[in-house]
């Protein structure tokens, strides 16, 4: 398969060009959905529903999302969300959008603290005179206001609180592409693929 051959740094490329792209909220929104079990409309229809609710509760939030991310990807990642400062992307995972335990308010959260490290990146915040631990403890303040005024914020307020008492080293772990890049091919195998992405 032609991915394959490709080195890491181009597979986004590759896969870009390959995703459904939709404006959502007025927020750039694409699409990349590998898994066959997963409906493209009840995928869509939750991210939709999880930026909605944002902008019912925190819209200044979803007004500056509009402007700080150059696009929200929802692919296969093996975590529920990340940031990329460089290229302002922000993925969130396909199967914890769509996934039923997770409340609307636990999706939409995930975008909103993504959506706050856009906002430090559009800021031009210097990264090298901060911490990234105290970015990530605003991105769970956030979370926390965020679920206090979402139904079915609970879940939201729990773990960000706990999370804001962990150490530096556990609140803002480090993200290694090339661990990443490993843990979903091993995930794509477990859910029956090769490994790799068509």
């Amino acid at each position: 398969m032609l991915r394959d051959l490709l080195p890491l740094a181009l597979r986004d490329r590759y896969d870009a060009a390959r995703s459904d792209r939709r404006v959502i909220n007025g927020v750039q929104v694409w699409f990349r959905n590998e898994r066959a079990d997963i409906d493209n409309a009840l995928l869509e229809a939750r991210l939709t529903e999880a930026l909605a609710l944002i902008g019912r509760c925190m819209p200044h939030n979803l007004r500056r999302l509009r402007s700080d991310v150059s696009a929200i990807w929802v692919k296969r990642w093996p975590n529920r969300g990340v940031f990329f400062h460089d290229t302002r992307l922000m993925v969130v995972d396909t199967t914890f959008v769509v996934n039923p335990t997770f409340t609307l308010a636990q999706v939409a959260a995930t975008i909103l603290h993504e959506g706050v490290h856009a906002r430090v990146t559009a800021m031009r915040v210097n990264r090298r005179h901060t911490s990234i631990a105290d970015e990530e403890r605003l991105c769970r303040r956030a979370e926390i206001a965020f679920g206090r005024l979402a139904p079915g914020g609970a879940p939201v307020v729990a773990r960000a609180m706990e999370i804001l008492g962990m150490s530096d080293a556990d609140v803002a772990p480090g993200i290694d592409l090339a661990v990443a890049d490993a843990r979903l091919r091993a995930l794509r195998r477990k859910e029956g693929g090769s490994g790799t992405a068509s």
